[in-house]
């Protein structure tokens, strides 16, 4: 038992001491310059290990580095590529004592890494071994087109050329990988960009260097943490500055993220493939990644899948299908960096838009004015109206147009050439159907030429220019022709006037500016015309009014929401100054009735100042008649005069016409009713007029010889 014991004692003596001359004799130096010379050899760089470098064997083989910097490329100054405060190796014992490095594992905590483009366009990323010269953009020079966004982008990495690999590393796999609350800093000198992402942590594992790298962890942006799995590889190729395939799912809060293509650092478009994202708030994402957008409702919900290329000049989609606030937008677009601002093309189709809520402050909140009361209606010669372009006391306190400013700070952010289709198509309350318009924003002026237009049961063609230059004042100009649309929902959509009913063409060439829609209704210029068929004045029955006046009564002729008058043609053109509409030339058409209108309507106070002339005639011959604008001879013409708000206007009725020439109203009466003898028409027409012209005969004091009223 002494014996063994003795043995037992000196064999552990015999092993410390091979351990101890091990540990002591291990070439710790060797192990630095090597890392350093591998790296110098195939990077051109400087890798500095201040810091003490230790060697362990329990309760595995191992190195441990601290203080590890790697310098930027040659040519690049500042701060190191990445700094990285202790990294731990795993390094089989036997190969480093034939002074051969194999590394199965190894951890790194509080890396730093700066990812930095210089003054130059140098990138701190760049392994290439000429990483100091960078590579002309292929097919391209300096600033031209062709290097734009949407240069296809292959779906593979091609392997490094057999001259860029790196031999040393053949035999490299990494099965263990970690790295401990790292951090990335994002810096571009040229456009001033300065980025950090904190608590970076990652696990990767690696097979072989020509192998893709997996990867998973978390990192932090903006307050944000987002978790990132995938992998990027061959990691050989990275490192020698050839292309390497990325498929990563990128998740958060605020957004899910699929990216699946490549990385070609001396491509023009160095990073593209397929995109799919999905966000709860397009408007929340874009604040995140630090691109807020203008105030305003709108870009919530978003989900895309695209083609995408990006590169130092911008960015482009291909095949790109989006459906934002619930709209879905397929098609195309670029974005790159102009002189100026940045230059957006784009071929897009949407099956539905509505711009309000894009507007500032969301879809116009337009308050509609209180029904007012009309006045009891008085007889009495109406002068015509003149226009006047200031508001009266009381509708300068009551107005329904928006007084909100409108934020057009968007046209300034870029320039833009745009195609696009839209299936339905709504601004404030204006509602179109397809519509086809090509844009174009330059210096903050948008023109836009809308070759198709398909509105309230008709089609049109226009153009619509917004001057967004001065934010205190802008201008819109407007040039449309629409046809065959009905009129009734188009008025009363465009400016809430819904008076008149009918089927026809519209045109119209107004201009306004402002800071509001009010002001630019204010300051509204131009002219109109208008042509309708089959239709009706609403809220006025002259036929009623008439078998009102047979009873001796006047209230017949106030506005009555359910009350029309029917006509066969309408004409009329008009001129507005300062937002008061003029029109001189009314013309209405209707068996038995012809009418002709002239006066003012005040847009921004929504008043009128208009007065009609309808005249009871003996033609049944409608819009068909010679002169239909005109009464025929003999004809019986009652004026009528419209005042105050246009949603329910008081009416007056000048009935001294009738008094003047009575003979003439009995005549006029029995030619008409003549026309339909025997019929249930010429019974109703002798009805509502026989019992009001014997009243106004008697009244009138007519000559002995006056024919009876009929």
């Amino acid at each position: 038992m002494r014996f063994v014991l003795y043995t037992f004692v000196t064999l552990l003596t015999l092993l410390a001491g091979a351990a101890a001359f091990v540990y002591v004799a291990l070439p710790t130096d060797f192990v630095r310059d090597e890392l350093a010379a591998q790296v110098r050899s195939h990077t051109g760089r400087s890798l500095t290990i201040a810091g003490p470098v230790s060697i362990s064997f329990y309760p595995e083989p191992g190195v441990q580095l601290e203080d590890v910097r790697l310098s930027p490329p040659p040519g690049m100054t500042g701060e190191p590529a990445l700094s990285i405060r202790t990294l731990a190796l795993k390094i089989p014992l036997w190969p480093l004592l034939q002074r051969q490095l194999t590394i199965e594992r190894f951890t790194l905590d509080h890396p730093v890494l700066v990812l930095k483009t210089d003054a130059q366009g140098r990138r701190s990323w760049d392994f290439r071994r000429d990483a100091g010269d960078q590579p002309q953009l292929r097919g391209s020079e300096p600033g031209d087109a062709s290097a734009a966004p949407g240069t296809s982008v292959p779906d593979r990495a091609a392997p490094a050329p057999a001259a860029q690999r790196i031999p040393g590393l053949a035999g490299l796999q990494l099965k263990d990988v970690q790295i401990n609350d790292g951090t990335i800093q994002l810096i571009d000198e040229r456009s001033g960009l300065k980025e950090t992402l904190t608590g970076v942590s990652l696990k990767l594992a690696l097979d072989a260097i020509e192998a893709p790298a997996r990867i998973e962890g978390s990192v932090t942006w903006s307050g944000e943490p987002t978790t990132v799995a995938g992998t990027v590889g061959p990691v050989s190729n990275l490192l020698s500055g050839s292309s390497v395939a990325i498929d990563l799912a990128i998740k958060g809060r605020l957004a899910e993220t699929r990216i699946k293509g490549a990385y070609a650092q001396a491509d023009a478009t160095p990073l593209g493939g397929r995109i799919t994202l999905e966000a709860g708030s397009l408007r929340g994402l874009l604040a995140w990644l630090k691109h807020p957008l203008p105030a305003g409702s709108g870009f919530g919900k978003v989900s895309l899948t695209s083609d995408f290329g990006l590169s130092a000049n911008g960015a482009a989609a291909r095949s790109a299908n989006l459906v934002l606030d619930g709209m879905t937008v397929k098609g195309s677009l670029s974005v790159n960096k102009g002189k100026d601002r940045p230059m957006l093309r784009a071929e897009l189709s949407i099956d539905r838009l509505d711009l309000n809520t894009y507007l500032a402050g969301g879809p116009a909140q337009v308050a509609k004015p209180a029904d007012a009361q009309p006045a009891p209606s008085q007889t009495g010669k109406i002068a015509t109206a003149k226009p006047t372009a200031e508001l009266a006391p009381a509708a300068q306190g009551d107005t329904s147009w928006n007084t909100q400013p409108i934020d057009l700070a968007a046209l300034k952010l870029a320039d833009a050439d745009i195609a696009l289709t839209v299936g339905a198509l709504q601004w404030h309350a204006i509602k179109l159907g397809k519509t086809a318009v090509k844009s174009t924003l330059k210096d903050s002026i948008l023109k836009s030429r809308f070759s198709e237009i398909a509105l309230y049961g008709g089609k049109g063609s226009g153009s619509l220019t917004i001057d967004g230059r001065d934010a205190a004042s802008s201008k819109v100009d407007s040039n449309f022709a629409l046809r065959a649309i009905q009129v009734q929902p188009f008025l009363s959509d465009a400016a809430d006037f819904n008076r008149v009913a009918g089927r026809g063409d519209v045109a119209f060439n107004f201009a306004g500016g402002g800071r509001s829609q009010l002001d630019i209704v204010k300051t509204l210029q131009g002219q109109g015309r208008i042509e309708l068929a089959d239709g009706a004045i609403t809220g006025v029955n002259v036929a009623q009014g008439i078998k009102s006046l047979q009873g001796g009564q006047f209230g017949g002729w106030d506005s009555q929401p359910s009350a029309k008058t029917d006509f066969s043609a309408l004409t009329a053109t008009c001129t507005v100054n300062n937002g008061v509409l003029d029109n001189r030339d009314l013309v209405l058409t209707a068996p038995v009735l012809r009418m002709s209108g002239a006066g003012t309507a005040n847009l921004p106070a929504r008043t009128m100042d208009y007065t009609v002339q309808p005249a009871l005639t003996d033609s049944t011959e409608g819009q068909g008649a010679a002169d239909a604008g005109a009464p025929a001879a003999g004809g019986l013409t009652i004026p009528v005069h419209l005042t105050g708000p246009w949603a329910r206007p008081e009416v007056n009725v000048d009935l001294s016409a009738i008094a003047k020439n009575p003979q003439a109203a009995v005549d006029t009466v029995k030619k008409a009713v003549g026309k339909f003898a025997g019929t249930k028409q010429g019974k109703a027409i002798g009805d509502l007029l026989g019992g009001l012209l014997g009243k106004m005969t008697k009244q009138a004091d007519p000559p002995a010889d006056a024919a009876p009223a009929q």
